[in-house]
């Protein structure tokens, strides 16, 4: 059970947005049919063939509906999207540190991603993505959800 204020998580993704604007990954997977209610919300997916289709295995970052660290369709977002909880959103939960220092480590990955730094990949595996390397297809899937 977690013994967090929801209040902080919310508070923490609204200020964080580094799984939305392409630091993360490069790309959510979307189901079937997210494409055309991504459109209708005014928010294109992107990256469709000259026939309307996708031509990836999903919605590609940074998002076309972040607007800054805000999703503007945070209620119609794609199912990936609203399953989807980083491990500094999991510790925050889990009361492991609390929101002064969860928002510390998010501005900490903003700089190091501005700066290049050659050790940006492992830190947003460690802090972050919670897995040995990279994952190009977008933010795995939450257990149980």
């Amino acid at each position: 059970m977690l013994s967090w204020g929801v209040a902080d998580v919310e508070l923490l993704c609204e200020r964080c947005g580094l799984c939305c604007d392409g630091t993360l990954y490069r790309r959510t997977p979307l189901a079937p049919g997210e494409v055309e209610a991504l459109r209708s919300l005014g928010a294109d997916p992107g990256g469709l063939d000259a026939a309307g289709a996708p031509r990836g295995p999903g919605l590609p970052q940074p998002c076309a509906a972040l607007e800054g660290t805000l999703c503007v369709i945070y209620a119609a977002r794609p199912a990936r999207c609203r399953r989807y909880a980083c491990l500094l959103r999991r510790a925050l939960g889990e009361g492991e540190l609390d929101l002064a220092e969860a928002l510390g480590v998010v501005a900490d990955a903003r700089a190091r991603a501005a700066a290049r730094a050659p050790d940006l990949e492992r830190f947003l595996d460690q802090r972050f993505r919670g897995h040995a390397g990279p994952l190009a297809a977008g933010p795995p899937e939450v257990p149980g959800a």
